[in-house]
């Protein structure tokens, strides 16, 4: 019986690997738990087939979304500089609970740091100078019956960093259970979109899934 894998694959050639990670599955393991995570699994289907697996970025354990996948360290560091250079495109959804008017768009601008003593990243006032820049695009698209659907991009990639905008505005990110205290089971956060910048050359530069709650998405 062919053993089947927990992640799906959206695109692959001989030199990335897009995957859909589901909410609750971590990106890298931790000392507590180094085998239950999309990297492991990854890299073990990607030894498989006889291919190297590096980690690009990762997504928060409870967000769902693309996840890419270099098989070489050559590349890994290509597009771990893109990131870095804020050059990559990245889209999400996001279901809050108040009933927000539609068409309103929003920018978020914080400095985030990660406490190690409890484990989570707060918001730091700007004029300390601390902690790394995380700047959040917000726009609230539809309505579903649990709330007001969001169509969000990021130009950094910092971690938390949509909860904790979502958090400053007083919204309510349904299964946010650490910034929202939400109790919803599962987080309504969804990566959907995912674009490299062409000068990489690669034979596909955009990665996408069909958004959870959006519809009728306007584009800019």
């Amino acid at each position: 019986m062919k053993k089947q894998i927990p992640f799906e694959i959206i695109y692959q050639d001989k030199d990335i690997m897009a995957v859909y990670k589901k909410s609750g599955l971590l990106t890298i393991g931790t000392p507590k738990d180094p085998d239950h995570n999309l990297y492991h699994y990854v890299r073990e289907y990607l030894n498989l087939h006889r291919e190297k697996c590096f980690i690009v970025h990762r997504l928060d354990r409870d967000t769902s979304g693309i996840v890419l996948f270099a098989k070489s360290f050559e590349m890994k560091e290509k597009l771990q500089k893109t990131f870095e250079e804020r050059n990559v495109i990245r889209k999400y959804e996001a279901v809050v609970r108040e009933h927000l008017p539609l068409d309103i768009k929003k920018k978020v601008v914080q400095y985030l740091f990660y406490d190690k003593r409890s484990g989570r990243v707060f918001i730091a006032n700007p004029k300390e100078r601390k902690g790394l820049e995380a700047i959040t695009y917000i726009r609230t698209n539809n309505y579903i019956d649990l709330g007001t659907v969001l169509d969000i991009n990021i130009e950094t990639g910092r971690q938390n960093q949509i909860r904790l905008a979502l958090h400053s505005l007083h919204y309510t990110l349904i299964g946010d259970s650490k910034y929202a205290h939400d109790e919803a089971k599962k987080m309504l956060l969804n990566e959907y979109y995912l674009e490299l910048p062409t000068y990489l050359k690669l034979k596909q530069n955009v990665f996408t899934t069909r958004p959870l709650w959006l519809i009728n998405k306007k584009e800019d």
